[in-house]
């Protein structure tokens, strides 16, 4: 449900499935909280194909910038559906969270801004 790549130094995160909810956070939630066990690592979370989330899943991108940000983790999220990309702006998500049009742009932007 969850897959990993490193590119850069930089954890890519992305998923399997076209939804976050409460059905799968149990089982996607974990293994990116794992990332943020090691200080200092920089994430990019691709969000290609997802274009349904519920409050469960908005709240595990809270928790999870809650949770880097206090082991001084960075994750950014890109590739956004219109759909998703709506939601995420109708909750002002996106002031709070990073988000870029696609992963290249994403991967840049920790080297044009620094890696946090």
């Amino acid at each position: 449900m969850v897959l990993f790549e490193k590119i850069d130094g930089i954890e890519v995160i992305s998923f399997n499935t076209d939804r976050i909810n409460a059905l799968n956070v149990g089982n996607i939630k974990p293994h990116i909280m794992k990332l943020f066990d090691i200080p200092y690592t920089r994430a990019v979370i691709d969000m290609e194909g997802v274009s349904y989330l519920d409050s469960t899943g908005f709240a595990m991108f809270l928790h999870l910038l809650r949770v880097s940000r206090s082991n001084y983790c960075s994750f950014r999220l890109c590739s956004l559906t219109p759909r998703a990309r709506e939601l995420f702006e109708l909750l002002h998500l996106h002031t709070a969270l990073e988000i870029y049009p696609d992963r290249q742009s994403c991967l840049e932007s920790y080297l044009r801004n620094g890696p946090y």
